[in-house]
């Protein structure tokens, strides 16, 4: 036995899962986000293990708990399936990937009369 094992313990490393994402994760991420841009009116909530990113109530993007806490990036397609994008970091990282890739997914559209349509 090594000295650093311990009784009971094997050799075999012990994988860790990752632990499900906390609202406190979620409000570290939206903080992350709302430093990059104009993005108040973005949710981010922790649902189901994952991280769920919405401008609406319709969630566009999620953020998943992989190892040593860094969260994989999935995108909602239209179909309704969620689509793995390649980038995996820490929740920094992430908001950063958010608005760079998805930015045009997270952007506010505001609809006025001057530019709903004719005046004619």
């Amino acid at each position: 036995r090594s000295p650093r094992q311990h009784e009971g313990e094997s050799m075999a490393t012990t994988k860790r899962t990752p632990t499900a994402p906390t609202e406190q994760d979620a409000a570290l991420l939206l903080s992350q986000l709302h430093a990059l841009g104009d993005f108040a009116h973005v949710n981010i909530r922790a649902e189901r293990g994952h991280l769920l990113v919405a401008p609406d109530d319709e969630p566009i993007a999620r953020l998943t708990p992989l190892a040593g806490g860094q969260f994989g990036l999935s995108f909602h397609r239209h179909d309704g399936r969620w689509e793995p994008m390649p980038f995996a970091g820490d929740l920094s990282q992430q908001a950063k990937n958010l608005v760079t890739v998805l930015g045009m997914y997270l952007a506010r559209y505001e609809f006025t009369d001057s530019n709903s349509g004719s005046d004619h």
